[in-house]
C-alpha cells in the first residue's frame, strides 16, 4: 500500500461499506463518483467524510498528476477495498478509483439569488448530464450562483458526476418557480437581440430554457430584454450546456 494511506480493520471496512451505500438515498450526502469530483469538492470547502478506492496506487498517481494539492487529504481519508468489497459499492465503472461521501450543503434559494456576479436560472432542463455539465460551465465561467426552476435535482448524483462535483464552487438549488426578483432578468430567446451586440447586465440573471421547448412562456414574460446566440441560417438550436457557455462566456 502506498506511503499515506492508513491501514483499516475489516470491521472499519465494512463500516465505511454501509455509509457509502447509505449516501445514495441518504438526502443530506452527496455522492463523488471519481476524482475530478472528489478534487473539486475538497477545494472549494466540502465536508468530505470518506474516500473509498481499489486501487491506492493508481489514486496516488493521479493525485500527484492532477490534484497534488489535495492528495494529503485524500490519503487520510481514504480506505481500501478489496474486490469483492469495491463490487457491493460500486456496481458500474468509475471514471478513476475512488467513491466519496460527502454532507450536502443544501443552500437556499435565497443564497442563491443574493450571489454576486450573473446568475445561471435553467427553466425545466429534462437531462441531468446536461444539467451537471451547465453546473460546471457556470462554476469555469465565474457565475454567482446557478437555480434550477422545475423538478431536476442539480444535486444529483447523476448531475454531481457531470459537473465534476463543482456544485460546490457556488451555490446551487432548485426552486418550484423562479421567486421575485431585484436584478435584471435577461431571456436566451432566438427572436431576442444579438447576445453579442453589447454586455450583460453584471447581476443579470440569464434564463435558458430546454433545447426542444425553450422558456416557458410565463417566465420569459418577466424578462427585462431577450438575447439570441447568433447561429448560421438553417442551424435550429445548440446542446444546452453549449448555449449556457457561448451565453455566459460572452457576458464576461
Amino acid at each position: 500500500m502506498p506511503p499515506g494511506y492508513a491501514h483499516h480493520t475489516t470491521a472499519e471496512t465494512l463500516a465505511v461499506a454501509e455509509r457509502v451505500v447509505a449516501a445514495r438515498r441518504d438526502p443530506d450526502r452527496v455522492l463523488l463518483e471519481g476524482i475530478h469530483a472528489l478534487k473539486h469538492a475538497l477545494r472549494f470547502g466540502a465536508d468530505v467524510e470518506v474516500v473509498a478506492t481499489d486501487d491506492p496506487a493508481g489514486l496516488t498517481a493521479l493525485l500527484a498528476q492532477l490534484a497534488p494539492d489535495v492528495r494529503s487529504r485524500v490519503e487520510s481519508l481514504a480506505v481500501v477495498f478489496d474486490e469483492p468489497g469495491w463490487q457491493r459499492i460500486a456496481p458500474r465503472p468509475l471514471p478513476s478509483p475512488a467513491l466519496s461521501v460527502a454532507r450536502h450543503p443544501h443552500p437556499a434559494v435565497a443564497e442563491v439569488l443574493a450571489a454576486p456576479g450573473r446568475l445561471l436560472v435553467l427553466d425545466r432542463p429534462r437531462h441531468l448530464g446536461n444539467l451537471g455539465a451547465c453546473i460546471r460551465v457556470a462554476a469555469a465561467a465565474g457565475a454567482g450562483g446557478v437555480l434550477v426552476v422545475g423538478e431536476a435535482d442539480p444535486w444529483h448524483q447523476t448531475a454531481v458526476r457531470a459537473a465534476a462535483g463543482l456544485q460546490f464552487a457556488l451555490p446551487t438549488a432548485r426552486a418550484d418557480a423562479l421567486p421575485a426578483l431585484d436584478r435584471p432578468i435577461v431571456a436566451l430567446d432566438p427572436v431576442g437581440e444579438a447576445l453579442h451586440a453589447r454586455a450583460l447586465p453584471e447581476r443579470a440573471v440569464l434564463l435558458v430554457g430546454t433545447e426542444r421547448g425553450g422558456l416557458d412562456p410565463q417566465l420569459r414574460a418577466r424578462a427585462d430584454e431577450r438575447r439570441a446566440i447568433e447561429m448560421r441560417g438553417g442551424v435550429s438550436s445548440l446542446n444546452l450546456a453549449t448555449a449556457v457557455a457561448v451565453a455566459l462566456y460572452a457576458g464576461r
